[in-house]
């Protein structure tokens, strides 16, 4: 490869570095700091007919990147709760705070088939809509992808359940981006890079 062709090459990647062009991924594994929620999780109404199944997973396994069985029952092995008044008597509410800002363009939710949920993210003053996750009607745990969304730029997400039949649960949520700022370490194994590239050409016209 020749000198002006590595240059070029060089410059290209910079210039992608800079603004951010890299293949989207599920940002969520290993970039949050925060996971919170509020609200009673892991116990059912008196008298209901799922306590046999239940086993509540692992808060933080909502954004370990893998999704459980498609149609695993809604209670087993996953986030979940029983919006029942006698068990909560105001929404339950699910925030991930991340470790630094994202540009996100998609999402994925695989949570109970026969309710709705809303994914939302913090602009700095105020939650905005991200993506009403639609029910699917099958059983149990389902996946849902949001497709190509309208970029956003944040580091904080809240999940909601927004309607069905009050027990609720999710098992997996993955928002897919790039990193909105490179971190300064991503600069310096660039520049290292362009300054080996710099010295191998003066090299050669030596």
């Amino acid at each position: 490869m020749n000198i002006r062709i590595r240059t070029a090459l060089a410059g290209a990647a910079l210039a992608a570095l800079s603004t951010g062009a890299f293949a989207a991924a599920n940002v969520l594994p290993g970039n949050w700091d925060v996971i919170q929620t509020f609200g009673t999780v892991g116990v059912l109404r008196a008298g209901s007919p799922w306590a046999g199944s239940a086993s509540l997973a692992a808060q933080s396994s909502i954004v370990d990147g893998v999704f459980v069985p498609e149609m695993q029952t809604w209670n087993t092995g996953s986030w979940w709760w029983d919006e029942d008044p006698s068990v909560n008597t105001s929404p339950v509410v699910t925030t991930i705070h991340l470790n630094q800002m994202f540009t996100l363009t998609g999402f994925a939710v695989q949570a109970d088939d026969n309710d709705s949920y809303r994914l939302e993210y913090w602009d700095g003053s105020a939650w905005q809509l991200a993506w009403d996750v639609a029910p699917v009607y099958t059983f149990g745990l389902v996946t849902r992808t949001s497709g190509a969304l309208p970029a956003i730029t944040t580091d904080f997400l809240r999940f909601t359940a927004t309607g069905g039949d009050n027990y609720y649960s999710v098992s997996e949520i993955q928002a897919y981006g790039v990193a909105a700022v490179p971190e300064p370490g991503t600069y310096a194994l660039m520049l290292a890079g362009l300054g080996v590239t710099g010295l191998i050409a003066r090299r050669r016209r030596g």
